[in-house]
């Protein structure tokens, strides 16, 4: 049994169900004649952010009618030997954002996993169904996924960052306290949360500083920012059973980033202006200098070693070329990886969806009872049937 953790589908029907009230403002998918989406027009689109650099639809992967054809998509998969498949949408024709206007966002939500619904109706021994919500409606994202945990979907899927109107640098996910109360929800039901990059744009490159000479690759990555402040907000802490997964990203930046966190996890913060500083200086934690926020929101807030939760709460979907990979394995577990081709992508996560199976089969530094978790065990136990939906 393989199940694929990260796939990407757009329904021709995503958006019929609306409603009239919404008619007018709902996106509108254009087709060739072949059958293959060409372009979206969104009457609702929400006002461009300056600066921000969305990418257009309809995206990688466009030219596979395994986008959009479940039937066609299901014989893509029995050649690749792959049994069942979590669905995401095709993000990029879908544009959905946190920034669309709430009761249209969450309106478009609904009408993707009503279609979604349809297939796993159809087809439920090869399809796991991720439910969208739209998180800038709180207690509406928290209706959807109770919804959607009643109708058999077995995760909700979200941004891995919170882009906002303000400014074109998306938010990390633990800054926002108001969606405590989904995350909160979210643990009670047994939902894990799937992480992927929905709206493409707001990204901290756009900062005109890393724009020349290769400076790039000095800027933070907004998904691992956001990742981390899953841990260093508390929420973790508050909502201790709650399981993120972090998709389409690898595993090659973990082990750097977790010895990171655990090095400096507990440091004191020290007053830049104390005459004691100096022999306790760290970069990071002077209260001094750098702060221009209250001590209280500067300061980290998990009891655990960063790497804890890594082993506890945080999976992630892998890359089956990466040279890091047995290396994770062995660090973290196998117990935290899923198996992924990102279908139908292009870009590099997507590149090697049709030598993915072969590949980690073939990997002589993983076990084969690790490969077994990689390849379903995991995401079964993850992905099983959510607890009943009690108020």
């Amino acid at each position: 049994m393989i199940i694929d953790a990260d796939t990407h589908f757009l329904p021709p029907d995503v958006y019929d169900y609306l409603g009239p009230e919404f008619e007018a403002l709902r996106p509108r998918l254009t087709w060739d004649d072949s059958g293959l989406l060409v372009d979206v027009q969104f009457p609702g689109e929400p006002p461009r952010v300056p600066g921000a650099t969305p990418l257009p639809p309809p995206g990688t992967g466009s030219r596979y009618r395994g986008t959009y054809y479940i039937e066609e998509r299901l014989a893509d998969y029995d050649k690749l030997g792959i049994e069942k498949q979590f669905l995401f949408p095709q993000l990029t024709a879908t544009v959905f954002s946190y920034l669309v206007e709430p009761r249209l966002a969450t309106a478009m939500a609904h009408s993707w996993n009503l279609s979604i619904l349809n297939l796993l109706k159809r087809y439920p021994d090869r399809l796991i169904g991720g439910a969208l919500v739209a998180l800038q409606d709180v207690d509406g994202a928290i209706a959807e996924m109770e919804w959607a945990a009643a109708n058999g979907f077995r995760a909700v899927i979200m941004d891995k960052v919170f882009p906002v109107h303000e400014h074109c640098y998306s938010d990390p996910l633990g800054n926002h306290r108001e969606l405590w109360p989904f995350f909160k929800r979210a643990e009670e039901l047994g939902m894990p949360l799937f992480l992927h990059n929905i709206q493409h744009g707001h990204r901290i490159t756009n900062l005109l500083n890393y724009q020349f000479n290769g400076l790039d690759v000095l800027a933070p990555q907004e998904g691992q920012m956001s990742l981390v402040s899953l841990v260093t907000s508390g929420l973790l802490d508050d909502f201790p059973d709650l399981k993120f997964v972090f998709t389409e990203a690898g595993v090659g930046f973990i082990k750097p980033l977790v010895s990171h966190l655990d090095s400096v996890f507990n440091n004191e913060i020290v007053d830049y202006e104390s005459e004691d500083a100096a022999p306790r200086f760290n970069y990071r934690k002077l209260e001094g200098g750098k702060r221009i926020v209250s001590v209280d929101d500067y300061k980290p807030k998990n009891k655990q070693a960063p790497s804890h939760y890594f082993r506890k709460n945080l999976f992630f979907t892998i890359e089956t070329e990466e040279a890091e990979l047995p290396e994770a394995v062995n660090l973290f577990g196998a117990s935290q990886f899923l198996f992924a081709t990102d279908y139908p992508h292009d870009d590099p996560g997507g590149r090697m969806k049709y030598k993915d199976v072969q590949l980690l089969a073939a990997n002589p530094d993983i076990s084969d009872a690790d490969k077994a978790l990689i390849r379903s065990g995991n995401a079964e136990r993850l992905l099983a049937p959510v607890r009943p939906a009690a108020a």
